[in-house]
């Protein structure tokens, strides 16, 4: 009984670090510049319902960075924007790397650039998938975190380390 429930706190430990990290990973490789996001949203206008919402980003080599979709943007006040059925795709130097991120909800905060989201959200990459009942990310400092009934499942780790290994070991 006691090793069952060490294992189930391993368990949370374990995803609760790799939420961390896979998030940690995710923002990090795109360093948002002071302003970006909210830059962009003191430009929309109170009340108004944007649909089919584009946002690209680039890194200073003139390359896009990322890309945000959402199917609706509307600004609720002076200082959040609320958008629905998001996607943001982080892009990396190979499109193994490249971090996709669904998201069913998000409110932006512009003063402080913290992106929440209550509802259950999901970030893949070809090697990984992680989702969590709930994402904060601070833009500021690319840090974020995942909360609530965390999930990671790890495909292939292979493309990480360079190292195949075959799924039959060899025989002695």
């Amino acid at each position: 009984m006691r090793r069952l429930a060490f294992c189930r706190s391993w368990r949370v430990v374990l995803c609760g670090f790799t939420a961390v990290a896979v998030t940690t990973l995710l923002l990090s490789e795109e360093k948002q510049k002071s302003g970006g996001m909210s830059d962009f949203g003191k430009m929309v206008p109170e009340g108004l319902i944007n649909r089919g919402v584009i946002i690209p980003s680039f890194n200073q080599e003139g390359k896009k960075s990322s890309e945000l979709r959402a199917e609706t943007l509307t600004r609720i006040d002076d200082e959040r924007l609320l958008a629905e059925k998001v996607t943001i795709d982080v892009y990396a130097d190979t499109p193994e790397k490249t971090l996709h991120v669904d998201l069913k909800s998000a409110v932006h905060h512009l003063a402080d650039q913290l992106l929440r989201s209550g509802e259950r959200s999901v970030i893949t990459r070809s090697d990984f998938e992680t989702s969590g009942d709930s994402l904060v990310f601070d833009a500021a400092t690319t840090v974020g975190s995942m909360k609530g009934r965390v999930q990671t499942l790890i495909f292939d780790t292979g493309t990480l380390s360079g190292k195949k290994e075959s799924a039959n070991p060899p025989k002695k």
